[in-house]
């Protein structure tokens, strides 16, 4: 049994008014499948049969993925909170209407068309635009459907990076666009935010505040207690989108240092920190727009005082390239274990293999004969393991008995049987 109209705004209430993460998830589904019965947009379709659109500035999702965004429960309610609370104490100060324009409605305007339908009259003056014609009818069927005409909302079917109001004059106090994925990649969000900001008053405010990208030395498994910041790389916020709207894209080209120290074994994290509005934050964990990256420990090289550098490219896709510092190599003296040098498993070649990986972590290079690579695959193909998956975690871990751990988890116990005919399979093919 669905949510009646009353039952719409009651748990609309509870979103608007709750503590972060205290809302109940069943009832944000309660909510989207109101919202998808009213608009016919419902999240339980297909999104193969619902069509995305390709910018120059990056991808408008399709109508159902849109609506869809609203099942995350804490990015939904600390988005609408944010609205809420901007527009409540713009009036509160100016007495005055607040003038709100919100870019990439989706079909459920899901930051203002709630809040509207719970209000009594609230002091807005709105303006929405989204690029797909299918969301702007889903809107007016809510406008409709929630009795919202009295605010005369103006809808525009346009792209947002474009979009111009009926007057070059025209200022709006909140501008609104939540068109974004973690690491600002894909969508168009810091275009959106570079276009409509002209068009902010100076006092004005933009939701999200701040999106704020950061990089993080990352080491071991118990990543919270051996975490170290390296720095912000980009960050999205008002003097940001004004730069850009005067064409100065220094902001998209940064770097960060790599500290005086040894940083075998580590890695490098980015993340995405979100300040919706005020002290409505939203970060690692909370949702799809915080999930954080991590780079495989082969993929990083981290010289002690060199530079990590970011640059924002944004053809139709936008994202980040990262340049790690070129590797210094050197070809060491130092003697690799033998073949028969063996561990608790018994395998031959295993300690070899991990401590010549355990050195080119640490910037060393050591000559691999063909007939030993070879005759190392054997042992691979003999465990039914997969080589790349070998080597990345050789690259992984830091000790030759966690490595050994690890091929005993993926294989199974190995009887002696077993391990004498690998080991005289890898004699026979290196000998």
């Amino acid at each position: 049994m669905g949510l009646s109209k009353s039952q719409f705004v009651d748990v609309t209430q509870i979103l608007l008014s709750a503590p972060k993460g205290a809302v109940d998830k069943a009832d944000i589904k309660a909510m989207v499948d109101y919202l998808g019965t009213v608009t016919g947009i419902l999240t339980s379709t297909d999104m193969n049969q619902s069509d995305k659109t390709e910018t120059a500035s990056g991808v408008a999702i399709s109508p159902v993925q849109a609506a869809k965004c609203f099942e995350e429960t804490v990015r939904t309610q600390l988005f609408a909170q944010g609205v809420a609370q901007a527009i409540s104490e713009h009036t509160a100060a100016n007495n005055t209407p607040a003038r709100v324009l919100y870019a990439g409605t989706g079909p459920y305007a899901t930051l203002l068309i709630p809040l509207l339908a719970v209000s009594d009259n609230l002091p807005v003056e709105v303006t929405l635009i989204d690029i797909h014609q299918e969301n702007i009818d889903a809107v007016h069927k809510l406008i409709n459907h929630f009795n919202l005409g009295h605010y005369n909302i103006r809808t525009h079917h346009a792209d947002a990076t474009l979009w111009q109001p009926q007057s070059p004059q025209e200022r709006f106090d909140i501008i609104i666009s939540e068109t974004m994925t973690a690491l600002l990649k894909r969508e168009p969000q810091v275009y959106i935010f570079k276009h409509l900001v002209q068009f902010l008053a100076p006092e004005g405010v933009l939701i999200p505040q701040q999106v704020s990208l950061k990089a993080w030395l990352t080491q071991g498994e118990n990543e919270a207690a051996n975490t170290e910041l390296l720095g912000e790389f980009f960050c999205l916020e008002k003097s940001t989108s004004l730069a850009l709207s005067q064409d100065d894209f220094s902001c998209f080209s940064s770097g960060l240092t790599i500290p005086d120290k040894d940083c075998s074994g580590y890695t490098v994290k980015l993340t995405t920190d979100i300040r919706v509005y005020g002290d409505l934050v939203l970060t690692e964990g909370d949702c799809s727009l915080n999930i954080a990256f991590n780079f495989s420990p082969y993929d990083v090289v981290l010289t002690a005082n060199e530079t990590i550098q970011f640059n924002y490219v944004a053809p139709s896709s936008p994202d980040f390239s990262i340049v790690f510092p070129t590797a210094q190599w050197q070809y060491s003296d130092y003697t690799l274990p033998k073949s028969d040098d063996v561990g608790r498993l018994g395998l031959m070649q295993l300690k070899r293999s991990f401590q010549r990986a355990f050195m080119i972590k640490r910037g060393e290079r050591f000559e691999v004969l063909d007939a030993e690579w070879h005759a190392e695959l054997v042992i691979y193909d003999m465990l039914a393991l997969n080589c790349a998956e070998v080597t990345a975690k050789m690259f992984e871990l830091e000790s030759f008995a966690d490595f050994e751990s690890w091929v005993e988890a993926s294989t199974g116990a190995l009887s002696h049987t077993k391990v004498e005919a690998i080991n005289d399979a890898f004699r026979r093919r290196i000998y």
